[in-house]
């Protein structure tokens, strides 16, 4: 917990009822800790069977799999490099094999190193944006042919105020993640007419490891004094509005980005 945030939250309201969920297969990317994690049980809290994708946290992810299992979910683990596109065709074709038909993908997973523009290297802006980008565009299009054949699904894209104001010292971040934005509206307008809705959430600070990088000392005190909440989010509050995008309660939602950020940021 920051320094700047002693006072827990409260456990956020069910955007969505358990069992909105029931039948369905949620593959979650990043989903060993923090808000992939948060999604992944939420999910299966909500009826779905939970495909666990990770990169090198295979304990974490076995742990997040074991909690979905006791909630009486089918599930399983998936490690992958999502950065390379070849290892995330393979992992989204191997969730089909084991689990089934993949109704909901949420592209959740993400690195944020900290570098002045001018030091960002070349490796490490490709390492960023295929990370956090492409490999949302590789999943997606991986999935997104089993969807069509159904005529239904839901891609969520896990996407950062960042990436709507703009921040000095992660540039490559914020342009992912604002290609994030972007490619959710895109597929909203092509694939919207055959069944699929694509979208998008924008969190503002969240209490993870990944957070705790803005948290804490001057740079999460000074951050916290432009919430006009008075706190920072939490990764069950931003589950809530995965699932609320993943069910049919968000039918007429296309292409939208949703902005539980604290009031960080008003668009």
């Amino acid at each position: 917990m920051s320094e700047t945030q002693t006072e827990p939250a409260a456990a956020p309201i069910a955007a969505v009822p358990d069992g909105s969920l029931t039948g369905r297969l949620v593959l979650v990317t990043g989903a060993s800790r923090g808000i992939g994690a948060a999604i992944a049980l939420r999910a299966a809290r909500a009826g779905a069977d939970v495909a666990v994708a990770f990169h090198e946290q295979a304990g974490e992810a076995a742990a997040v799999a074991d909690q979905v299992r006791a909630l009486g979910r089918r599930t399983a683990t998936f490690g992958a490099d999502l950065s390379d596109s070849d290892q995330a065709r393979a992992m989204v074709a191997r969730v089909q094999d084991e689990l089934g038909p993949i109704h909901g993908l949420v592209n959740n997973a993400g690195i944020m190193p900290q570098s002045p523009f001018l030091e960002i290297s070349d490796a490490e802006w490709k390492q960023v944006l295929s990370t956090d980008l492409t490999a949302a565009f590789t999943c997606s299009q991986a999935a997104l042919p089993g969807m069509l054949e159904r005529g239904s699904g839901s891609i969520v894209m896990i996407s950062s105020r960042l990436g709507q104001i703009g921040f000095a010292g992660v540039a490559h971040y914020t342009v992912a993640k604002a290609g994030m934005i972007a490619l959710a509206k895109s597929l909203a307008r092509e694939f919207g007419p055959r069944g699929i809705r694509a979208n998008a959430i924008a969190p503002g600070v969240v209490v993870t490891d990944m957070g705790a990088q803005v948290m804490d000392g001057e740079v999460g005190r000074k951050r916290m004094a432009e919430l006009p909440l008075g706190r920072f989010g939490t990764p069950p509050e931003i589950a809530e509005a995965a699932v609320f995008l993943l069910s049919d309660a968000s039918s007429l939602f296309l292409g939208q980005t949703l902005n539980p950020n604290c009031g960080g940021y008003m668009p």
